[in-house]
């Protein structure tokens, strides 16, 4: 089937909004495939029996006249009714032994940002996949966002460049990740400027980029900027331009410079988060600070630094669920999280041991977790569900009941002493979160 125009093509893709994957599924691709050994299943239903595609199109479903890439892909719906992308886009492979030849344009990873039509279904783990909704549709100009592709690019090429392939994370990019891509965890691949073998990697587009083209779509989100992203590549360049003023000054000077106000002997205990929030934007803020913050999974966190360049806490996040933990790491929300999510930590040093209020801020990092922290966070995972399996708040990863070289414990987040873990079990969202050791931390930010 040939389209002219996009607009033609736009008014016949309209028709599959309503229908499931069986009701298009002339092919009967649905009746022998598996969505877990055919991960691309539910793309060449569509190809096929709404597009007419053959199954061995070389255009892989290409609308080539028209420059336009075809996606199908998932969503699902949070708890507070808001919505997000089941999962990334997996792209093509990397090539370690290419890439160090390649720029953003021979590279072809993007097909140089032509046009996405995406096909939007709702996924329901109680359903099967015949059953999955198609809910909505969008053409969506990849060509927008062509600066931060191209700096990603750069920086997944720069680690190539460097023998560090094995080091590659999908925290170190903003749209487009690095993702594992292996048959199984223990299968590595040869890299040009180091003898370390390093995990299989291919290109995505990322679970937050996804969600992010979500929302404007479907949510019509209806966004202003104060700056955009043609002014700044990354977060950090942008966190660091909003801090740039401040830095050598004392919380206290900062805060009372940006509000007019004196506090004296009395300093908030949260002085950090009060700056933070002030001149970057508090969390739910971001997006409508910057377009960098819409498609992106960044957090901005405060870190007090000791004077022997230790942090002085443990870093906290938000507190856990639950049916957090219903299925196993691989699919889990917390497993996409710390795989995709970045920090941008607001270093505050210490001089002659000076309290709080009294730190200077000295510098702003970013922190991102590979294989080996995902490894150890996968433990704390599993040990925290097989505690919600048999009710037991024994078995809890805490700080004193955890494993060796454990990275990521659980802690009560609040008020010392309450009841966190008596009550743990008896309402799905609990008093505790993670909290990513200070061992960690410090190996972060050394490097």
């Amino acid at each position: 089937m040939k389209f002219n125009t996009k607009e033609e093509l736009l008014e016949y893709t309209s028709n599959i909004i309503g229908k499931t994957f069986k009701e298009i599924d002339s092919e009967h691709l649905l009746e022998h495939g598996s969505l877990t050994r055919q991960k691309g299943l539910l793309g060449h239903v569509v190809e096929t029996g709404f597009y007419k595609y053959p199954i061995n199109s070389d255009s892989k479903a290409d609308f080539e006249e028209l420059d336009i890439e075809l996606k199908v892909t998932g969503y699902v719906k949070n708890k507070n009714g808001t919505l997000r992308a089941k999962e990334r886009l997996v792209l093509s492979k990397i090539d370690y032994n290419t890439i160090i030849h390649e720029t953003f344009e021979t590279s072809h990873v993007l097909g140089k940002c032509k046009d996405m039509l995406i096909i939007w279904y709702e996924y329901d783990k109680n359903k099967e996949a015949k059953d999955f909704l198609i809910t909505d549709y969008q053409l969506y100009d990849m060509s927008k966002d062509k600066e931060i592709f191209e700096n990603d690019f750069k920086i997944i090429q720069g680690k190539v460049l460097d023998g560090k392939a094995h080091e590659l994370s999908e925290g170190d990019t903003s749209y487009l990740g690095a993702c594992t891509k292996a048959r199984t965890s223990k299968d590595r691949t040869t890299q040009p400027f180091s003898d370390i073998l390093s995990k299989p990697r291919a290109y995505s587009l990322k679970n937050a980029y996804m969600t992010g083209i979500l929302r404007e779509n479907i949510e019509h989100a209806d966004m202003t900027f104060k700056s955009s992203s043609n002014e700044f590549k990354t977060v950090i360049d942008y966190v660091k331009d909003k801090l740039e003023p401040y830095f050598g000054k004392t919380q206290v000077e900062i805060l009372e410079e940006i509000t007019g106000k004196k506090y004296d002997d009395k300093i908030p205990k949260n002085i950090s988060k009060m700056i933070s929030d002030e001149l970057i934007g508090k969390d739910e803020e971001l997006a409508d600070k910057s377009e960098l913050f819409v498609k992106t999974s960044f957090i901005i966190k405060n870190l007090p630094i000791q004077e022997n360049g230790k942090p002085r806490e443990r870093m906290s996040f938000k507190t856990i669920s639950l049916s957090d933990f219903e299925d196993k790491w691989g699919d889990s929300y917390w497993k996409n999280y710390f795989e995709e999510t970045t920090l941008i930590v607001i270093c505050y040093s210490e001089k002659n041991r000076s309290r709080n209020g009294y730190r200077i801020l000295s510098d702003v990092k970013q922190i991102s977790f590979d294989e080996n922290d995902l490894e150890s966070f996968e433990k704390t995972y599993n040990q925290i569900k097989l505690a919600i399996e048999k009710k037991d708040v024994g078995l809890l990863p805490t700080s004193a009941n955890g494993f060796k070289n454990q990275l990521l414990e659980i802690a009560p987040k609040g008020v010392k002493g309450d009841d966190a873990y008596v009550n743990f079990f008896k309402r799905d969202k609990t008093k505790v979160a993670f909290m990513i050791s200070k061992k960690l931390l410090y190996t972060k930010l050394i490097n």
